[in-house]
Order: structure tokens, then sequence, then C-alpha cells
């Protein structure tokens, strides 16, 4: 017998013992970058299909830099990305780092801690509030008519950089490049069209109208450079692609691949599943990615032991869940009310239909049962749940994971 490592949380450790008999298959997360600030470096030297940054900036340019809330080592990146727009001349007080609006209105880490002091004071930022009048413009019209209204900051850029992760999406297919400017960087009609339950009928790879949508502004806007972070294990990264913004997508989502999809040859009936805490945080986002990614694993009726630090109260779509009979109860009611939480909401309530799901958290044990789930008081009872014959799977940073089922069943 095998103790597999599994983290969770800020600082949880948990040895998965498990026999290699029953093991239908193991995910570890890919390791973390050593030294960041010297790979994204490198990168802006030689970006894909793309002159060095260097080559890109001219002295009085107002640049505008996009940076996605969920960004492993955003201050890290930013700070080399300065160090490029300082040798080239550029005002720091021309330059503002724009982060697009979030559903729940949730204020993202400040990205300027490691610019230089008198540096920092001058770089602009600011979260975009949609709600603010006068604060988009015009940009144009799509393909299909939709009239698209952008940061005005963002429209009158000379040039603007784009810095975000590459993930597994569940409504865009990947998240990345271009995602961190629409709909977040937009109106809050833009917004709440773009809110969904996800779509499960699809591959991260099939066709997704609002990615095509994404990319398509993006072309209006004339945006280009872009900065990628592959995650790794909690909140580093495990590799970092600058370039022309489709060569850089099209190879993160080849390195995506590599580090966080897997295949089984078949639905074990437990599955163990860790939580780090990571760039975006560690909520009901997160468990809800998790315990999605654990639905597409299990046998019918199989059981899940989630391991998390999971502390905060759930949003309104989660008390919906709580308020029902069943989790299936709940999806309809969801989809009218289209809560800020919808799409976790909706995750949480289809993995919970499905399995049964064992979960150690610092949330009141009462919340967890009325949440149709099974509180463990600590790792000792979570061993005691994994303790058994039957098949079991192994996946780490499960909220970031993809797995696909030989038999051609999708993640």
């Amino acid at each position: 017998m095998r103790g597999w490592p599994i983290t969770y949380g800020a600082s949880g450790r948990f040895s998965c013992d498990v026999d290699d008999a029953r093991l239908v298959g193991v995910h570890a997360p890919p390791p973390e970058v050593a030294d960041i600030r010297s790979r994204v470096a490198d990168a802006l030297k030689k970006p894909l299909e793309f002159p060095p940054l260097a080559q890109c900036v001219f002295p009085d340019d107002r640049i505008a830099i996009v940076v996605d809330r969920h960004t492993p080592c955003a201050p890290e990146i930013l700070a080399e990305v300065w160090s490029v727009l300082a040798q080239r001349g550029v005002s720091p007080s021309d330059v503002i780092v724009l982060q697009p609006a979030h559903f729940l209105g949730m204020t993202p880490p400040d990205p300027r801690g490691l610019l230089p002091d008198e540096v920092s004071r001058l770089v602009s930022r600011q979260i975009h509030d949609p709600t603010v009048k006068g604060g988009c413009r015009y940009l144009a019209a799509t393909a299909s008519g939709e009239r698209v209204y952008l940061s005005k900051e963002l429209v009158d850029a000379d040039m603007m950089i784009s810095i975000g992760p590459i993930q597994f999406d569940s409504l865009l297919g990947y998240r990345g490049t271009h995602s961190a400017i629409y709909p977040g960087l937009s109106t809050t009609e833009a917004m709440r069209k773009a809110h969904g339950q996800g779509h499960d009928e699809l591959t991260a790879d099939d066709p997704r109208p609002l990615r095509q949508m994404v990319d398509e502004i993006a072309w209006l806007l004339g945006a280009q450079f872009s900065i990628q972070v592959i995650p790794a294990c909690g909140a580093g990264a495990a590799a970092v692609i600058a370039g022309q913004a489709e060569s850089v997508l099209r190879r993160g989502k080849q390195v995506l691949s590599d580090c966080w999809k897997f295949e089984l040859s078949s639905r074990p009936e437990l599955v163990v599943a860790g939580i780090d805490a990571d760039a975006a945080g560690h909520d009901w986002d997160q468990l809800a990615a998790a315990l999605d990614t654990a639905r597409r694993m299990v046998v019918r009726d199989g059981r899940v032991v989630v391991l998390t630090e999971l502390a905060t109260d759930p949003g309104d779509g989660v008390r919906m869940i709580r308020e029902t009979r069943s989790p299936h109860e709940a999806l309809k009611p969801l989809r009218k009310a289209a809560p800020p939480d919808l799409l976790a909401a909706t995750q949480i309530a289809k993995a919970l239909e499905w399995m049964n799901v064992y979960l150690l958290s610092r949330l009141d044990p009462q919340l967890v049962e009325d949440l149709f789930m099974i509180p463990l008081a600590g790792p000792d009872e979570a061993a005691r749940v994994v303790e058994g014959n039957e098949p079991c799977a192994i996946v780490s940073g499960a909220h970031h994971a993809s797995v696909r089922l030989v038999n051609g069943v999708h993640s």
C-alpha cells in the first residue's frame, strides 16, 4: 500500500493510503516553475509569432494592461512587463492596469505589489465597474450585428497587453487571452448575456459561441500581444507563454492538456479530490469545479471525498440548493433566478444528484448536511472513508483538471 500525498487549502496535507490494485488512475498537478520572473523575461524577449515586446512600444504610447483576476503570479508578470516598458521610455502615468468586473463584486488582489514604489503610485489601476455611466465606449458591431461597448480606457489605448491563465472553462471551453476582455470589461447587459450554466454536452475543444464572440471582439479591438500562464499546484505557475494571442492560446491549450488532462479506462466507485487555494482563492467556485471533475469520473451513486479548507458563506445560488428537497429540483429555479453564482450552484447541484459527497472543510457541519453532503470532521475521518476494496481514483488540484474516459465519454 502506498500513501499518495494530496495538498488542499492553503496548508492542508493528506496521505491517501490506497493499495495499487485498487487504483484506476492518479493525477498529480504539474510542478511550479522555480524562477517565474526569469521565465517571463525570456518569454517577452522571444514571444511566439510576434516581435519582442521591447520592439512593439514607443515612449508616448498609452498602454492598457488587462489582468485577469485569476492570474497566478500576476505581480511578478506585471513587474517584468514594466521593466520592458521602462527601458523603452514609457511613462508610468501612461500605463493603466485594468481588471475585469465580477458577478459577485469581489475585489481582486492588486497586481502592482512588486513595482517600484514610485512607479506603483503613478501606474493607474481600475477594477471595471459596468454600472458606471459613461464607463464604456462603443467599439464596433460584430458580424452578427451585436453592438460592442468596452472600457473607454481600453478602447483609447495605443497598445493592449492581456495577462491571464489558460484553463478549462465550462462556458468558454478554454479561459484565456481575450476572455479577460469580454464580458468583464463591457456593460452589465453584456455580462448578463454571458451568464450561463455551462455546457455538459460539449468538450473543451468544441466550438463555443461565447468564445468565438470573445475572439471576434478582440480582433475588432486590435488586441494582439498576450502573456498567459498555465496554473500549477496552489497559486504558482507551471508555464508562461507570450506572443501573438492566437498562437499563445494554441500553444497554451497543448501545455494545459499535458499538465491537467488525464484519462481513465473506467469509472471508479471512489474518487479522492484535493482543492488547493490558488490565485482565484479558495471558495465555492473552486469546490464546484472540483465536484464537476469528480462527477465526470465516478460511477453513478459512487462516493467522492473532497478535501478543502473552505470557510466562506455560500452564495445565493448555492443557498437555493439548500431550500429544495433534492439537488435536481434546484436546477430549474436556478435557471430562472440566474443568481451571481449560477454556474457554481449548477455544477454543485448536478454533482450532488449524481454522487455521494464527503466534504472536509471549515464550514458548519449543519450547512454541509443541508446541502446534501456528508461533513468530515478531519483527515482521520477522510482516511476511514477511503478504506475499502472498491476501485479508486485520486486527483490533486481537481478544480483545474479535466478527465476523459477512453470509451469516449468527454470531460
